[in-house]
């Protein structure tokens, strides 16, 4: 729902136990507005407020910023998560996809811990072994020398699979399966961007059955 209308529309939730008490409505909304404020102008066009994701120990509230202009055929959606701790919404870490298969294998409430690992792959390093990293120098290399063929996997970084990517998977997986919007509300430019139709005014009453 736009952020404009968010209490208008967190009003037309109630119904199906989706509620927030006052002090939560005005944190979620300075939350926002505080996203909204210190965002790059071109990181996205709208801002919506996404929905609640339950927790054990705290709740993650999701914002989705829109890019229409540019984009072919398809908006560009990013997302932002904050914890009710703090309603500070910070952008999402990049899909990781190391861990393709172990998503719908994730069992059980989310722990409310954006850093909860799920599966550990990397071993925290020692200060020392930090240490010694950095007094290495890099090895000067003949220019006669015959150049080997590039590793692929030389840039690979192993990641640890944290409740901040199964979150992300989730809300993705969601919005694929599940976003809809009234027909008519859209349109398509000449330039094949879509774009809000400033006719629409809304569903008729035979039209919403």
């Amino acid at each position: 729902m736009d952020l404009l209308d968010l209490d208008a529309g967190l009003k037309n939730l109630t119904h199906n136990g989706f509620c927030l008490n006052v002090e939560e409505k005005f944190q979620l909304e300075m939350g926002l507005r505080t996203l909204l404020n210190n965002v790059e102008p071109n990181d996205f066009e709208e801002l919506l407020f996404w929905g609640r994701v339950t927790g054990v120990t705290k709740d993650y509230y999701i914002a989705m910023g829109i890019t229409y202009s540019g984009k072919y055929e398809f908006p560009e959606k990013r997302f932002y998560y904050a914890t009710s701790n703090n309603f500070e919404f910070v952008a999402f870490p990049e899909l990781n996809t190391q861990h393709g298969d172990a998503y719908n294998k994730l069992t059980g409430f989310f722990t409310g811990n954006p850093e909860h690992i799920y599966i550990k792959v990397v071993e925290e390093k020692q200060d020392d072994e930090i240490r010694e990293e950095k007094k290495e120098q890099p090895k000067e290399r003949d220019p006669l020398e015959d150049t080997e063929e590039e590793d692929p996997m030389k840039d690979f970084v192993a990641r640890n699979l944290i409740e901040a990517d199964r979150l992300l998977y989730t809300v993705r997986a969601i919005e694929n399966d599940c976003s809809i919007v009234p027909h008519g509300s859209f349109r398509l430019t000449e330039k094949h961007e879509v774009a809000r139709s400033v006719a629409f005014r809304g569903l008729s009453v035979d039209s919403t059955f």
